[in-house]
């Protein structure tokens, strides 16, 4: 018997045999202590193989072509198969990678970055072939008793996933070598009516998850019209073909190439005292514009009600700015907005203290304040602070704090909607990071009907919305449970 010295906690210490050993020697992989009686390996099973990076100096195909490239950044959350996001490339970058090709029924798992992901390669497009990134490694079964979609369910258990955990090289960017993808321990195989059972109880919790996330959007879906509805306005379906103009005795061309093509246009020189590109001139943003100023109520701009309009900055990340969850300051960025007023803390930066009392205190935030991002690809995402805890923001997210005698949750949805959205989509530059700067989402259009009309629009969007969200956790845990049940199932 081996004795431990009094000195030391024996709850952090174990000891392995040395015949229990495989081939490794850290401690992590050891800890969790698994039980592998009656497990194999995935290697008696199937074949795994590697996949293939696109040759340097080559690239995707610019149009489609009847050969697809299969990246991790394919596999979603929920491991389903989405063609239309795969990239072509021609015959000759797949003449040169053909032996990687990944067909039908065999299984492709993400070895690089995010470690784990599996996807089915199922009804692949009529006349289509795929080819398989480096960054993926493809099982082929090679055992008739075994279904496919049941060893995908199997590669998800949270078992067989904890074992892709550990077995991973912890580099900067994460990977999982083939040989230990083959040592995979699997639990026993049954026959192909049971494994087809619990197929059947894993896809009728997916479809029914689907169906309320359906009923969910569709929902969400017709907030819009019911905003436009109650404020009386029509927004015109987009069109930018533009008619010749005669302005100032100037006249274009009626068989000019480029206005039959909807590439030019004329306006007023007046006009272009704000913004001068074209983008912003549009006539679908003129017409639109003009409908809503004719509204039943009030219009404004968002600086006419509001109290305050402001944004943050971002210190230095290699500075002496942060500190941690426990004594910081919540500091929320553009990615963090949520329309439900919802915000993960877990997920948040944290300032230090004097900081957020000195060099940020203008962009301080209060319950209530609307938070609009204007920079990057969620430019446009609105929510509401709804939280007493002291926060502050980056300088990619505008602070809005109203006036007293407005509903922030009704200008919220109306910022929200398609009145201001299209607001927001003429004010933002077209090039490759778009932004809004404060100065912009001052002039951004609002409808004031009275306080007594702002808070039934506004009353009536969060029950509609609240009703949304639990149709999506009805979703989240239908599917949930279902995994829990097949897991008791396979594993018992």
């Amino acid at each position: 018997m081996y004795k431990l010295s009094q000195h030391i906690n024996p709850n952090k210490i174990f000891i392995i045999n040395r015949s229990e050993l495989e081939g490794r020697l850290d401690a992590q992989f050891y800890r969790e202590a698994f039980n592998f009686d009656s497990f194999s390996k995935l290697s008696n099973y199937a074949l795994v193989k590697g996949g293939k990076r696109i040759p340097l100096g080559m690239d995707y195909a610019a149009e489609e072509t009847p050969y697809l490239y299969l990246r991790v950044a394919d596999i979603n959350i929920e491991n389903a198969v989405n063609y239309n996001t795969f990239k072509f490339i021609d015959q000759s970058i797949f003449d040169i990678l053909e032996r990687y090709e990944i067909k039908e029924n065999d299984l492709a798992i993400s070895i690089a970055g995010t470690i784990g992901k599996t996807i089915l390669l199922k009804n692949i497009p009529t006349g289509k072939r795929v080819i398989l990134t480096e960054n993926c490694a493809k099982i082929i079964i090679k055992d008739s008793n075994i279904l496919a979609e049941y060893l995908e369910l199997v590669l998800n258990l949270s078992i067989v996933q904890k074992q892709i955990e550990l077995n991973y090289i912890q580099t900067t960017i994460p990977k999982l070598g083939l040989d230990r993808i083959n040592n995979l321990k699997l639990p026993p195989f049954p026959n192909k009516s049971i494994q087809q059972q619990i197929i059947d109880i894993y896809q009728t919790a997916y479809q029914q998850k689907q169906e309320k996330e359906t009923q969910a959007q569709a929902l969400l879906a017709s907030i819009d019209d019911y905003l436009l509805g109650e404020l009386g306005i029509t927004i015109p379906t987009e069109n930018i073909v533009y008619e010749p103009v005669d302005l100032y005795g100037f006249e274009l061309n009626k068989h000019n190439s480029l206005v039959k093509k909807g590439r030019l246009f004329l306006t007023g020189f007046r006009e272009t005292q704000k913004r001068i590109d074209p983008y912003y001139h549009q006539k679908y943003f003129i017409d639109s514009f003009n409908i809503i100023v004719n509204s039943v109520y009030p219009t404004t701009t968002l600086k006419n009600i509001s109290s305050k309009i402001t944004s943050g900055i971002t210190p230095f990340s290699q500075g002496d700015a942060y500190t941690d969850q426990t004594e910081g300051i919540p500091f929320v960025r553009s990615g963090d907005i949520d329309i439900n007023g919802e915000i993960n803390f877990d997920d948040l930066l944290y300032l230090k203290q004097d900081i957020h009392q000195t060099l940020m205190k203008s962009s301080q935030l209060q319950y209530g304040d609307l938070m609009i991002a204007i920079v990057g690809a969620t430019i446009g995402q609105v929510g509401i602070y709804m939280n007493k805890r002291e926060a502050n923001i980056n300088q990619a997210v505008a602070l809005v704090r109203l006036k007293d005698g407005i509903n922030p949750q009704y200008v919220k949805e109306l910022i929200k909607s398609s009145i201001g959205q299209l607001s927001l989509n003429r004010l933002k530059r077209p090039v490759a990071r778009a932004n809004i700067n404060l100065e912009e989402i001052s002039t951004i259009l609002t409808i004031i009907p009275p306080i007594e009309k702002q808070n039934e629009i506004a009353l009536h969007i969060l029950k509609i919305r609240q009703q949304a969200q639990l149709l999506q956790q009805e979703a989240l845990q239908t599917l949930q449970q279902a995994k829990e049940k097949i897991e008791r199932m396979i594993l018992g």
